[in-house]
């Protein structure tokens, strides 16, 4: 068998297309009368400050200082209105005074952005209505490593009071190493040298979870811990600053899932007792886990400044993340099984239609083994970053600057499993839910009783238990060498620049079946481990048994490695060598008589990729490894123009890309054999060969600019696809590969299918914002204090890659976020609310296997209020109260019906609750 084997560059998929009309929102239209509203405002405020001009110029202006919410939304205003690009910006006192446990919850309210939960919190970041590997995250401007399986950052990772600022870039410059097709996110630290003196600042708040303590483990409560401090010395050319944050939240979930629905008459398999024609609910769920993340976080840098012409800055960041699950739940199989002996029986029946397809709504169902599941998981994540950058003036115009860097994130994980259950088949009474909520489910079986509850394996799967161990290392290195020279005329400087980039991630898992000692006879839990009983009331049960299952697992399994011919695909190294070289002119002159700035470039990008990973020869894993190399041109140009009115019109257009999930590019194949039907060879896997996706993009942006903290803005962007990475099926050689069929079929020839991810071309994705950031002030007077923040974005794609609702990892069309809130005299308060429509993300699956969920809308509501003392004996003291997940807002998702009549007919599948998180705390500042 060949030890090396290669895809083809060439292979490429046809691509089908789709449209989605645009569709206004009210709150578009309320974004639109705001708009008008501010110039109305604006016009006659300006009339009435023509005439008290010279009177105002001959009194002594009162310098008015604001802080808090207002002074971040300030900051946040100027940093966007000065930039050369479409950008969003978090100020340090946005992220200091908003409800946000991670970096992740701050993103999410910004125009354009949104976040997707797992396990409740806000992990992943879509920009534009892309998932989050279409972005490229940067800390301090350096690419910037993931714990996750591919490149897209959690950014629940990163604790929100360690940074000063993220910005995010909607049109890349040339200058701009990293950045993604979405769009770039970049974290910045802080600069002791930017702050004015010495600074302390000490945060702690009190957490609770509104659902309580749902099973044995990890309790509701919690706490969050947080100190910086910021110093300069020797006449302020040094500068140091130290933060640290510790988090002890705690997660209580209440979880319920439709395993699959389906008419499995068609399949020739009609269910005793069910009406012809109808779809059953095949399978549940209901499950409750107990969970405990702790984070802690340190940040830290050291600034050299000790002339105007070199500066140095070195910087540190360290994450340390460690989480426990506690599992219990009670689930069933309600469908075929194809095996007499354990059919399920239906008995009073009750059907009704949904959207056109009949369902069998409730039902006694007999014959069942239903699972009582346990489950005791953990993870440890460790991101570690180091950067040095360095810049020397030389002459009068020029600047060189070097900067080198290094990350890296560590992943170790623990799935353990034990099943249990009644030794005799029980029945249960169904009542389904077809819309959203959870069915339920009732028994006259008591799932509690420790003497009827027995370690063993009803559900027939083979084993007693599971363990599985997966764990991931992802590194980067990068060398960043520049230099820029000040010029005059049309162009104010041009900058050269050469980033050298090389990453490694490997992933690896090791499995284990868990087995009875005494032959896999089952067995009651020992007194000594039993922990009482768990509610599922919330789905119908009663309460079930709760144990120790570490203790159980110690004292009465075997543990055997699950065999390398069925593991070998779990193993797995992907690296990249990209060197950019790039070329920027700063523009910086006039046009028409009015401003005009931006930049143009480009970046020449070129890549190296390998991967390795295993197949099986029918007796052995055998290595296996693939690649390629390609170059990209990425030209970009911003244009900015500033127009009368305190109107700034925003001009992008540029070439960019977004490297293939890395988890795609694996070498390696699963399934692999000779179809005895076509006599053809098929398999699946990944592909090494896989080149990024690539689109020209077209951005436009008006702005209009009322005061220091308002505006209004409207921006449109269209991306033309030119190469994009989709489901397909390719031509391959099999040659060296074992024939092991019973008996083995002959095949037509060695050149087999193989399913696979593979490049297309063609395609778009197009939408338009709209954001607002108001002062109720203009109004009234009246109303100083208040203020609004809002956004809303409509995004669209023509792509339809197989199995995504709207065509792409992601893509929500509509995501809009509202903030109102009130600060004055110390006092402050804010509600936000943040909503995305439905879409289909690649998420993790049974078994930490990927798998495709459509999930449903939703809209997550906070709160906060708080009291800064500014003067006093408790000047720089700060009370503060939130709530984030004020509704209780669930996660849930839906799934197709087999044979159903309607193919757009999509049912219930998950619904989980993790409950409100409530805080309670005090900072203090001096």
């Amino acid at each position: 068998m060949k030890n090396s084997q290669q895809f083809s560059d060439t292979q490429q998929s046809a691509v089908r297309r789709r449209g989605l009309a645009l569709q206004i929102s009210p709150v578009a239209a309320a974004c639109a009368m705001l708009l008008f509203t501010a110039q109305v405002c604006q016009a006659q405020s300006a009339t009435a400050a023509e005439t008290k001009a010279q009177a105002e110029n001959a009194q002594q202006l009162e310098t008015v200082v604001v802080s808090g919410i207002r002074r971040g939304i300030e900051a946040s205003v100027a940093s966007k209105r000065n930039s050369d690009s479409i950008v969003e910006v978090i100020s340090a006192e946005d992220i200091g005074k908003l409800p946000d446990t991670s970096i992740a919850e701050s993103l999410s309210r910004l125009p354009g952005l949104t976040a997707q939960r797992v396990d409740g919190r806000a992990q992943g970041i879509q920009v534009r209505g892309l998932a989050g590997n279409f972005a490229g995250t940067l800390l301090n401007g350096r690419e910037m490593v993931s714990t996750s399986d591919n490149r897209g950052v959690e950014f629940d990772q990163f604790p929100s009071e360690l940074l000063s600022a993220v910005k995010v870039y909607k049109t890349p410059d040339a200058s701009l190493v990293g950045q993604g097709l979405a769009g770039t996110i970049d974290m910045q630290t802080v600069r002791p040298l930017n702050f004015g003196g010495r600074q302390l600042v000490f945060n702690a708040r009190a957490e609770r979870n509104s659902n309580g303590q749902v099973t044995p483990g990890p309790g509701a409560n919690g706490n969050r811990l947080s100190a910086s401090y910021i110093d300069q010395f020797a006449d302020r050319t040094i500068g140091v600053a130290i933060g640290f944050a510790h988090l002890d939240s705690p997660g209580q979930e209440k979880h319920y899932k439709s395993w699959w629905w389906a008419d499995t008459g068609p399949w020739g398999k009609q269910i005793a007792g069910v009406p012809k024609g109808a779809a059953t609910l095949n399978g549940f769920e209901d499950t409750v886990t107990a969970s405990k993340q702790v984070r802690n976080g340190l940040m830290a840098a050291l600034e050299y400044k000790p002339n105007d012409k070199f500066h140095s800055v070195l910087d540190l960041y360290y994450s340390k993340f460690k989480q426990e699950r506690n599992y219990r739940g009670l689930m069933s199989n309600l469908g075929p099984t194809w095996n007499d002996a354990t059919e399920p029986v239906y008995s009073n029946v009750k059907t009704g239609e949904v959207n056109g397809d009949l369902f069998v709504t409730s039902a006694t169902v007999g014959n069942l083994k239903p699972v009582h599941l346990s489950q005791f998981n953990t993870r440890d994540d460790d991101i570690r970053a180091f950067g040095w950058n360095n810049k020397l003036k030389i002459g009068d115009s020029w600047v060189a600057a070097a900067d080198l860097s290094y990350s890296r994130a560590k992943r170790q994980e623990q799935f353990m499993e034990l099943s249990a259950g009644s030794v005799l088949p029980t029945t249960l009474d169904v009542n389904v839910q077809t819309g959203s909520g959870i069915s339920q489910i009732t028994t006259p079986f008591n799932y509690s009783d420790p003497s009827k509850i027995l370690l063993s394996d009803p559900g027939g799967w083979g084993r007693d238990g599971r363990s599985n161990y997966p764990m991931s290392n992802d590194e980067i290195k990068a060398l960043r060498l520049s230099a820029k020279r000040d010029l005059e005329g049309f162009f104010s400087s041009v900058e050269l620049g050469l980033n050298l980039n090389q990453r490694s991630k490997d992933v690896d898992m090791m499995e284990y079946e868990l087995n009875l000692k005494n032959g896999r006879v089952p067995v009651a839990v020992p007194s000594n481990l039993l922990l009482g009983n768990t509610s599922l009331a919330f789905g119908g049960i009663p309460a079930v048994l709760s144990y120790d299952v570490v203790g159980a697992k110690d004292a009465l399994y075997n543990q055997v490695e699950v065999g390398a011919d069925k593991t070998f695909a779990r193993h797995y190294g992907v690296s990249e060598k990209v060197s950019t070289a790039y070329m920027q002119a700063n523009i910086d002159t006039t046009l028409f008589g009015r401003p005009l700035r931006g930049n143009m470039g480009v970046q020449y990008v070129r890549t190296h990729q390998e991967s390795n990973g295993f197949v099986w020869d029918g007796s052995k894993s055998v290595p296996i490894t693939g690649g390629t190399d390609y170059v990209d041109w990425l030209p970009s140009l911003n244009l900015v123009s500033e127009l009368p009115a305190d109107t700034i019109v925003r001009f992008g257009l540029a070439r960019s890309n977004a490297r293939p999930r890395m988890n795609d590019m694996r070498a390696g194949f699963t399934g692999v054999s000779v179809d005895p039907v076509i006599k053809t060879w098929t398999g699946s896997g990944g592909n090494p060969t896989l080149k990024p996706w690539l689109a020209d993009s077209v951005d436009l942006s008006i702005e209009k600019y009322i005061g220091k903290r308002s505006y209004i803005s409207y921006a449109i962007f269209h991306k033309k696809l030119l190469n994009w990475i989709g489901e397909g099926k390719v031509l391959y050689d099999f040659t060296g590969f074992p024939n092991n069929g019973k008996p083995p079929v002959q095949p037509i020839s060695n050149i087999g299918i193989l399913s696979t991810l593979q490049n297309g071309n063609g395609g778009m994705v197009a939408g338009y914002e709209l954001a607002a950031s108001l002062e109720a002030s203009m109004l009234s007077k009246a109303l100083d204090g208040f203020g609004v923040v809002a956004s809303y974005s409509n995004t669209r794609s023509t792509v339809k890659d197989d199995g995504f609702k709207n065509g792409i990892d992601g893509l929500s069309g509509v995501v809009r976020s509202l903030s109102v809130y009130y600060e004055k005299g110390g006092f402050s308060a804010r509600l936000g609310q943040r909503y995305r429509s439905d879409f289909s993300a690649k998420t993790r699956g049974i078994f930490y296997s990927e798998a495709i969920s459509n999930i449903n809308e939703e809209t997550v509501t906070d709160m906060q209020v708080g009291y800064s003392f500014d003067a006093g004996m408790f000047k720089g003291l700060g009370l503060l109260l939130q709530v984030n997940n004020l509704t209780d807002e669930p996660y849930r998702t839906s799934v197709s019906v087999g044979n159903g009549k309607n193919p757009d007919n999509l049912m219930p599948e998950r619904y989980t609750t993790y409950g409100r998180q409530i805080m309670m705390g005090v900072n203090y500042k001096f």
